[in-house]
């Protein structure tokens, strides 16, 4: 059995939300399940933005695997 790991940052607008960001992340699960690869774990965490503008980020760290 084999394991890779892979992170997708997604960053929210400062006003609103933009869940067009979600979008990166269905293309990184959809790119690894079409290579055969299945999702294990998935931990997310949270960092505020700074300055004008900065939003907060999103960092999902994703771990699948392949038999």
């Amino acid at each position: 059995m084999q394991y890779k790991t892979t992170q997708v940052v997604l960053k929210e607008k400062f006003i609103g939300h933009d869940a067009r960001n979600l979008q990166e992340l269905d293309n990184v699960l959809n790119a690894w399940a079409a290579q055969g690869w299945v999702l294990n774990t998935m931990t997310t965490t949270v960092a505020g933005g700074t300055g004008l503008g900065g939003g907060d980020r999103t960092v999902f760290t994703l771990v699948f695997m392949h038999q």
